[in-house]
């Protein structure tokens, strides 16, 4: 065989060299990638498994905090099995004298009622910690927001009142037409609903009931959620945490108070908000609790079905 003949063997060899690699790689990939793909799986479940746990610790923590406080009571609250307890009969927080849950009645009381729009957050975790520190029940009046079971469960179960604030809290969807309005709050009534059980009956319309920005006659809504039965709050005091120039905290506590105290009405509904960028909110909200808790004539509640509404436009 002459040389070139031996060369073209040689890189005949050769190539079925390399061929037979390229196949046993390809062999050795297929066998390893479901082991691998497996590997992955299982991290991510053990993952899921784990936040799962810590969603079962905490609910299991809160309803024995819960269980706790109702033995310990001198006049324990009988809750039935059917759901979190009816807002006639929450507690009231933060007044010692004589005041009644059945009548409303509170001569010579000025009632405050501290509300928090857009949550659940980053913040409404330590927000109910604040307010369990101190005993007093807010408002919570929330949007539709993913991954934030846990915390809407825990206002609800800690004895604090729900409220919709519309599931997307975009002005153009929740005031499009009626049919968009009433998409919109069948959204968040079944999402409060499917997670904590309650029928929502508390509303606050996004921008307030005389918000400028809306393509339909405000009438229109408030005739929906009349024939609804559900009732919408607005504020008559303001932190001014949501103003385009931010507030400081000194600022919220400031605000909130004097307008309190100056303001000429029993029925006060003090408009705050739970949401990203308001850790000023959260700082003052102790100094607020404490200040408001030294009026003697003040006491905190939460808006429940016996509240007098407080309405920028009346039905």
């Amino acid at each position: 065989m002459d040389k070139s003949g031996n060369e073209r063997t040689t890189e005949h060899k050769k190539r079925i060299k390399q061929l037979r690699q390229i196949i046993i790689a390809i062999v050795i990939v297929m066998l390893l990638l479901p082991t691998v793909l497996s590997i992955v799986a299982l991290s991510r479940i053990r993952s899921l498994d784990d936040r799962l746990n810590e969603i079962t610790l905490l609910l299991s923590d809160m309803n024995a905090n819960i269980t706790m406080s109702t033995h310990e009571s001198e006049e324990p609250k009988q809750r039935t099995a059917s759901g979190p307890t009816p807002l006639t009969e929450r507690s009231l927080s933060g007044y010692e004298g004589e005041v009644s849950a059945e009548d409303g009645q509170y001569e010579g009381v000025k009632k405050v009622y501290l509300t928090f729009d857009d949550g659940p957050s980053l913040y409404t975790d330590e927000i109910l910690d604040i307010l369990a520190e101190y005993d007093v029940k807010a408002t919570f009046f929330v949007n539709g927001h993913e991954g934030m079971e846990a915390e809407y469960l825990r206002i609800s179960l800690e004895g604090h009142s729900l409220g919709m604030h519309s599931y997307s809290h975009e002005y153009s969807k929740v005031y499009s037409d009626l049919d968009g309005f009433a998409d919109d709050l069948h959204q968040i009534r079944e999402l409060i609903k499917d997670i904590t059980g309650e029928e929502c009956s508390l509303y606050r319309f996004p921008g307030g009931s005389s918000n400028a920005v809306h393509r339909m006659p405000m009438a229109e809504c408030i005739d929906y959620l009349d024939a609804k039965r559900i009732r919408y709050f607005d504020w008559n005091v303001s932190g001014g945490d949501a103003l385009t120039e931010p507030h400081s905290a000194t600022q919220i506590v400031n605000d909130v108070c004097a307008q309190v105290k100056n303001i000429n009405s029993d029925t006060v509904v003090v408009l705050l908000h739970d949401a990203p960028g308001k850790r000023s909110t959260v700082e003052a909200l102790p100094l607020i609790i404490e200040k408001l808790m030294s009026m003697d004539d003040v006491i905190l509640l939460p808006i429940t079905d016996e509240t007098e509404e407080v309405q920028h436009v009346r039905p």
